[in-house]
Order: structure tokens, then C-alpha cells, then sequence
């Protein structure tokens, strides 16, 4: 029994003995950190506000070596976060060709950012040297690259729409001053019974790195209808460049076409709405037929299309 007892005292004395030690480590590391230090931190560097009218194409730095001065506590919590800083350009000066960003304005903008808590001791001595690119802008068409095809009995109504039509690019002027336009990616529009819209890519114009582009993608756009098809008959065939004095007659001297548009426009066109005209500049050359061209077509025909494309003639005179 006694001995009992003696081993749970002295099992007692040893945790008393190490919750002791454990709380005067503890005093001593919080004591410790409390203390002023001084070390050294490599900062990564990233570049803002880059003078308007030109381009950041390179700088004689990407990090800076700094000496800092602050508490343990401090120093142990700047090491868990990423040593990054913004480096504003806009503050450098202009020499010749080159941007400089002295050393003691590079102090300063760090300075600024560092907590109240940090001190900076130190910092490379060197400027940095930034090469910056004049740039202009200017607008360029966008040329779509289509295929499509529609269901039968169906067209366009109109024109293929497309936003935006041009594109601002950025870059020096060397790069982009022959640039006239940006082709899009190919998009291919099969069966096509109804109106559509569809967004795609552009594709930048190879060789141009240090160009940029507001955009690279455009909404192509169209509607489609269902049309009909009627043939308008006995329209008469004008001869045109008819010197004065002579006389053509051709056979027939009435022509039919094949109109193809919406019903209710084939309701409303007549032969008077059409043109059939023949060249008489073609009929001195001696051939037996003359080619006949659709003159007038109204504006919402789809297509119109002659049922007899030639014709014999005979020219007197009067």
C-alpha cells in the first residue's frame, strides 16, 4: 500500500515538474519574440500604372532584397504571407528612351506599403530601368469565317448581322499600322429553319506580342424565313446601247423568271416590277443568240431567276 502511494507522488511530481517547464519555455519564447530583430525578406515585384500611351515590355528587376527591422511576433506572421508589392511607374522619369525609377522613390512607395510595425533598414541601391513601348489604337473590321446552309424553302432575311463589326487593338504602331482586319474562328450553320445567333472566337494575328484586344468574341446574327416561289411571265426584253436608226426584234420577245421570296410579297410583284435586258453591243459580234441579264429585281426578292437565258434576234434598219 505504501508503495503504492510513494509511485503516484512521484508520478505526480514529474507532471507538476513538465507543466512547470512547458509554461516557462513558453514565457521565454513569447519574451523572445517580443525582442526587436532585424533580417532580411526578398521581395517579388509587379508593375502598375504604366504611363498612358505606352506598353511595359520589360524591367531590370523582378524582386527586391530588403533588410527589415520589427518584433519576433511580426516577423513570425510576415513569413506565413507572400511577399509581394506593387511598384507604381507612373513615378519614374523619362530619359531618352528609357523609363527610371530611382532607388529613393523605390524606398519610399516600399516604405508605404509596409506595415506601421515594420521598419525598412535597407534596400537594394539600384534603380529600375523600365522599356516601354509607344502604342497606339485604332478600330479594325472583323471578317467572319462561315459556312451554312439552310433548310429548303428557307432564307435569309437580310443580311448576316455581327457585334461588334470592328475590334480595338493596342500595340506599337510598328506592329499594328498594316493590321486591316481579324478573321474569326471557322463556324459552321447546318439546317439552318430559324433565326440564330451564335457567339465565337477570334484569332489573333500572329508575330503581334505586344498587342491586346478589347475583345475576342463577336455575336454573329440572322433571320430566317420560308419563302415561295412564283413565275412571273410575259416580261418584255429591253435592248439596251440601241444605236440610232436600227431596229432588233428578238424571239421570243417575252421572257419568264422564277422569283423565289415570302408569299406575301409574291402576292404584291407583277411583270412590271422586273427588267429583261439584252446588249446590242453582244449582237454585233455576229452570234446567232444574245445573253439576256435580270435588270430590276425588287429589294425582297430572294432571288430571281430567267427561264430562258438566250434569245435569236434579227436587227434592220429603218
Amino acid at each position: 500500500m505504501i508503495q503504492r502511494i510513494g509511485k503516484h507522488l512521484k508520478k505526480r511530481k514529474v507532471k507538476i515538474f513538465l507543466v512547470f517547464l512547458l509554461v516557462s519555455s513558453m514565457a521565454w519564447f513569447i519574451n523572445k519574440l517580443s525582442e526587436s530583430y532585424t533580417s532580411r525578406a526578398t521581395f517579388k515585384l509587379s508593375y502598375i500604372n504604366v504611363p498612358k500611351g505606352y506598353l511595359l515590355k520589360s524591367a531590370s528587376k523582378e524582386s527586391l532584397e530588403v533588410k527589415l527591422e520589427a518584433s519576433g511576433f511580426q516577423f513570425l506572421g510576415f513569413g506565413f504571407n507572400a511577399k509581394d508589392i506593387s511598384i507604381d511607374i507612373s513615378e519614374a522619369s523619362k530619359k531618352k528612351s528609357k523609363f527610371i525609377l530611382s532607388q529613393k522613390k523605390i524606398q519610399k512607395q516600399v516604405e508605404k506599403k509596409l506595415p506601421n510595425s515594420i521598419v525598412l533598414i535597407d534596400l537594394d541601391k539600384e534603380d529600375v530601368i523600365f522599356e516601354l513601348v509607344e502604342i497606339i489604337t485604332k478600330n479594325v473590321r472583323v471578317e467572319v469565317n462561315i459556312k451554312m446552309n439552310l433548310q429548303k424553302n428557307c432564307m435569309l432575311d437580310g443580311a448576316i448581322l455581327l457585334e461588334p463589326k470592328t475590334i480595338e487593338v493596342t500595340g506599337p504602331t510598328n506592329e499594328i499600322d498594316t493590321l486591316q482586319s481579324i478573321k474569326t474562328k471557322l463556324v459552321e450553320l447546318k439546317d439552318i429553319d430559324e433565326n440564330f445567333s451564335k457567339t465565337i472566337l477570334t484569332i489573333e494575328p500572329s508575330g503581334l506580342n505586344n498587342t491586346t484586344y478589347n475583345t475576342n468574341k463577336v455575336v454573329i446574327s440572322g433571320k430566317v424565313s420560308r419563302f415561295s416561289e412564283k413565275m412571273i411571265e410575259n416580261i418584255p426584253i429591253t435592248i439596251i446601247n440601241l444605236p440610232k436608226g436600227a431596229i432588233v426584234k428578238t424571239f421570243p420577245d417575252r421572257v419568264k423568271v422564277l422569283c423565289k421570296a415570302k408569299l406575301g410579297v409574291l402576292k404584291t410583284i407583277s411583270e412590271n416590277n422586273f427588267t429583261v435586258i439584252a446588249d446590242y453591243k453582244d449582237m454585233i459580234e455576229g452570234n446567232e443568240k444574245v445573253t439576256l441579264n435580270v435588270g430590276n429585281v425588287p429589294n425582297n426578292v430572294y432571288s430571281a431567276t430567267l427561264i430562258e437565258k438566250e434569245v435569236t434576234y434579227i436587227i434592220s434598219e429603218e
